[in-house]
């Protein structure tokens, strides 16, 4: 093939703004993508373009995206592309991902982290991390206990834990000291510190080397980057002379306030770095009168980056009503039959999405739903988290590829049929704390001499040896794909949450000859259940707003779009999260959108959202929305 055939076959189909993205190779960039604008495509084009006309090899590029799901999106796409030309996929994982390989790498010259680097994932922190602490430091309510976790967090993202006489001024400095207790016998790391302690390592170790000395860095969503985020950022493309910055992202869609993302860093981008500007002005998604609206809710916002985003040519006007019901009852039974109707007429379930900033308001839609005979997707993610048959086969992974994982045998001692209670679990922790060990080595002292438990001893020693006996027939299988099946088969039943559960860890499974045990356990450890979420096939999704970012359907629906909840009690620089939410969930939609809202809210529901401690019925549209120019319905 020619050098002319490489760069039209790259370029087929490309646009005038997406081909400028797509050729720059002079130096740091910023590249502005607005919804529907085509970023994939672009970043996956760019890619090509770098190896196949540039000649980088794909090892030297690495792209570095927030969520999982995205990571796999983009990590497919790249290889659908260079497969046909017997090249291999560069490197695509979330920053989270990223900072924890470069730990393990660097595992050595990692001192503030217990080892061997275990990061505890959302269901270990609240049910295993969180009740300890709440029963170590005995507070009367778990709530407290998560106020301190999330103060911590939020410590280390906007980087304050690095200024002076921070530890004293900790709201319960007792937490620290009893964190650092239980990180000593079950050895976690939070997945919050982890690009904290990559940061910290890049700035301080004279030791610390990053696994790979990359040319090109391509970051997606960079919007959502917050202050610790970005100074790792800094600290990459300084400890790699050669490494460009390819930034791609929207600074109206910075939605991720509660981790403190801030717009800001993109806004700034070209300054901080000397880079160029570049734009993606079209948007392929959405029809011409939802982004209009869509634009008019982003234009509030005096600070936001001027753009030039248009509709494609050949789009359509689209729908948008703006739908005012009586009360909650109204409400729902309309919805459920305006989906009911839509599903009748031809679309297809999958293409529907309901959103809402509360999903106390989506219950009895879904009920309604349900009752009409249509299949509804909602918490995907969230359901296998917290099911005990998904907490057993993603423990016994952990222990295959760690013997000594103690999150995972604290997990399988609490979760597994085995006679072990509480009180047996609490005394194991007393002689772990007091011999100041981990868990793993007081269970295989138990399991020689169960005389060190009084009361229960025999019982783990039993159940310790028949997972022994598991674990080594497990490890006789060569292939990975068949040791997941044997797991599978002995935790998951055949029905739907089991066909869920095996869903899921087949979907981790890549078919690449390289991949690992670790590399799937390192994708679970690292993704977030609270910005995380996959859709169902033949279903009708009900998400919140953070979840559908990244997806995008034909029909949608935001429902409960009162200024009650959006912005509700948020100000300053939260409500620029809000609305900048709102606009978001506005461009999920291709075809037609629906925001509705109610006039009343009565009986529970009028306790929700910013009200007065005694509830309040009557509710008005956001204040996004009110003098949008929408078509009105009212349904009484």
């Amino acid at each position: 093939m020619t050098a002319d055939q490489i760069e039209n076959e790259i370029l087929k189909g490309v646009a005038p703004d997406q081909k400028l993205a797509i050729q720059y190779v002079g130096g740091h960039a910023r590249l502005l993508a607005g919804p529907g604008t085509g970023k994939t495509h672009v970043l996956t084009r760019k890619v090509l373009w770098l190896v196949l006309k540039e000649g980088i090899a794909p090892s030297d590029i690495i792209a570095l995206t927030f969520t999982r799901l995205a990571a796999a999106q983009l990590r497919e796409k790249l290889k659908e592309a260079l497969d046909p030309h017997g090249l291999s996929t560069p490197p695509v994982s979330t920053l989270h991902s990223f900072a924890l390989r470069q730990i393990l790498h660097n595992k050595q010259s990692i001192r503030e982290l217990p080892t061997p680097v275990r990061v505890a994932d959302d269901w270990e922190e609240r049910h295993i991390i969180q009740e300890d602490l709440k029963r170590i430091l005995e507070l009367p309510r778990i709530d407290k206990v998560q106020d301190l976790i999330q103060r911590l967090s939020a410590d280390w993202e906007t980087l304050k834990a690095e200024e002076g006489g921070w530890e004293d001024s900790f709201p319960d400095p007792r937490f620290l000291g009893a964190l650092e207790q239980h990180k000593a016998v079950y050895g976690e790391t939070l997945r919050s510190e982890l690009v904290y302690r990559l940061k910290r390592a890049l700035e301080q170790s004279g030791e610390f080397k990053l696994d790979h000395e990359y040319k090109y860095v391509l970051i997606d969503e960079y919007q959502d980057l917050n202050a610790c985020d970005l100074a790792v950022v800094r600290s990459l493309s300084s400890n790699t002379d050669e490494a460009k910055l390819f930034v791609v992202g929207d600074d109206d869609q910075s939605i991720y306030g509660f981790r403190f993302a801030d717009p800001v860093g993109i806004r700034r981008f070209p300054e901080d770095y000397g880079a160029e500007r570049l734009d993606l002005e079209v948007c392929f998604r959405c029809d011409k009168e939802i982004l209009q609206q869509a634009e008019f809710v982003a234009s509030q916002d005096i600070q936001r980056l001027p753009k030039k985003t248009r509709p494609r040519d050949q789009a359509e006007n689209g729908i948008v009503t703006r739908i005012c019901f009586s009360n909650q009852e109204k409400e729902a039974e309309s919805i459920a039959a305006k989906i009911d109707a839509l599903i009748k007429e031809g679309t297809p379930a999958k293409e529907i999405v309901i959103l809402s900033r509360s999903n106390k308001i989506l219950e009895p839609i879904k009920a309604r739903l349900v009752a009409l005979g249509i299949s509804v997707s909602s918490s995907f993610e969230s359901e296998l988290e917290n099911d005990k048959s998904f907490r057993c086969v993603l423990a016994v992974l952990r222990i295959l590829a760690n013997p000594n994982d103690d999150l995972a045998l604290r997990t399988l001692l609490e979760l597994d049929n085995n006679d072990i209670g509480e009180t047996k679990i609490s005394a194991l922790w007393n002689l772990a704390a007091e011999r100041n060990t981990r868990l793993s080595s007081v269970l295989g002292e138990v399991q020689k001499n169960p005389n060190l438990i009084s009361r229960g001893g025999e019982t783990i020693k039993a159940y310790l040896d028949t997972l022994a006996n598991r674990l080594r027939a497990l490890k006789e299988i060569p292939l990975l794909s068949d040791q997941l099946q044997m797991v599978l088969q002995a935790y998951c039943n055949s029905g739907d949450m089991g066909t869920k559960i095996n869903s899921y860890f087949q979907s981790l499974v890549t078919g690449q000859e390289d991949q690992t045990l670790e590399d799937i356990l390192r994708a679970v450890s690292t993704s977030s259940e609270e910005i995380e979420q996959e859709t169902e096939e033949n279903a009708v999704s009900i998400l919140s707003m953070h979840q559908a970012k990244g997806l995008t359907f034909d029909v949608c629906f935001i429902v409960g779009a009162e200024d009650e909840f959006i912005p509700g009690r948020n100000d300053g620089e939260s409500m620029g999260d809000e609305r900048r939410l709102l606009y978001v969930s506005m461009t999920r939609a291709k075809h037609q959108l629906y925001i509705t809202y109610c006039s009343r809210r009565t009986n529970e529901q009028k306790f929700l959202g910013r009200v007065p401690k005694g509830g309040q019925e009557v509710r008005t549209i956001t204040r996004f929305l009110k003098d949008a120019k929408i078509k009105t319905v009212m349904v009484r």
